[in-house]
């Protein structure tokens, strides 16, 4: 598999935080991305920016084929709205590595595998990342903190 460089922010991110994560090239239609992939449908995680009035956007993670379930007052950006605050198409926004610190929901179901793919901000870019990782790299309440620092 090609290795992608990563978007600007995403590299800066993975840079500061010490991460080696990396962006792998995957050109599949979507009823075969997880061949390509190597693993199963439920791995495959999509990010969505949520936007809730008079409170802060934040991301929601969960696997591609199912819907998040949006709380009171919720409800998903529209893409171009998705991409003034984050600077990425929603169709490739990555959980992390956004011009500003999200808080990130993920869905429970996102921790029962070892290995996750989460898009990498460029198209047919995917990371691969191990539960903790995700976790540890969306962790908003650190990372808020070692940035502000």
């Amino acid at each position: 598999m090609k290795i992608l460089t990563p978007p600007l922010g995403l590299l800066e991110f993975l840079d500061r935080v010490g991460s080696s994560a990396k962006i792998y090239e995957v050109q599949a239609p979507d009823d075969q991305l997880a061949v390509a992939l190597g693993c199963n449908d439920q791995d495959i995680l999509t990010t969505e920016l949520i936007l809730t009035p008079g409170k802060a956007p934040k991301l929601a993670v969960h696997p591609w084929r199912n819907a998040w379930a949006l709380g009171t007052g919720e409800r998903v950006a529209l893409p171009m709205q998705t991409y003034l605050l984050t600077g990425y198409q929603a169709a490739w926004l990555p959980p992390f590595g956004l011009p500003h610190l999200l808080t990130t929901d993920i869905a429970p179901t996102c921790m029962e595998s070892p290995c996750l793919y989460v898009r990498g901000g460029v198209p047919h870019g995917w990371m691969a990342l191990t539960p903790d990782d995700l976790l540890s790299l969306t962790d908003y309440a650190h990372w808020s903190r070692v940035f502000a620092a």
